[in-house]
């Protein structure tokens, strides 16, 4: 590995700032996570994902998101999106989807996970997601530039932006 590339992330996990999970259903799962856990939401938004597959194609999908208000680290709930390929179809519920941390410099920190084994699954506007094939974990590592995305959820800017729409 470039030994550059090491001193980028060295503690990554101090910045875990997220933990994402797949619900099949987004408002129920708030209104029942909200009682279960006494956990707020701040107001949920849905937006194109803008992702790219490693191959160049496009896993542009509409998803429907909410984070909760209090953290770091914050629970994002994304609801499952039906589409085969997606990177949020998985049907598998009860695991956890990813962990999501801030890096300086997003890219080189996403070279340093593949240089380390990890696979390349989408990458984003300031964002990528990797997976470990030896633990099966999934990180979301996301630009420094982030944390405005961050501000603008939990101010409920994005669910202005981007409500919610009717699902068919």
């Amino acid at each position: 590995m470039d030994p550059r590339l090491e001193t980028l992330a060295a503690s990554a996990f101090d910045n875990v700032y997220h933990v994402g999970h797949l619900v099949p259903d987004l408002l129920p799962a708030m209104h029942s996570l909200s009682a279960a856990l006494q956990i707020e939401w701040a107001p949920p938004f849905e937006m194109r994902s803008g992702f790219t597959r490693p191959d160049g194609s496009s896993d542009d999908q509409t998803v429907r998101i909410a984070f909760s208000t209090s953290g770091p680290p914050y629970l994002e709930l994304i609801e499952v999106v039906a589409v085969a390929d997606s990177i949020f179809a998985e049907p598998q519920l009860g695991g956890m989807h990813h962990v999501g941390y801030f890096a300086q410099r997003w890219r080189d920190d996403a070279a340093r996970l593949q240089d380390d084994g990890w696979d390349l699954e989408r990458t984003g506007s300031g964002v990528a997601f990797l997976r470990d094939p030896r633990s099966g974990l999934r990180v979301e590592v996301v630009s420094f530039k982030g944390r405005d995305f961050l501000t603008r959820v939990l101010s409920g800017e994005m669910a202005q932006a981007y409500p919610l729409t009717e699902r068919p």
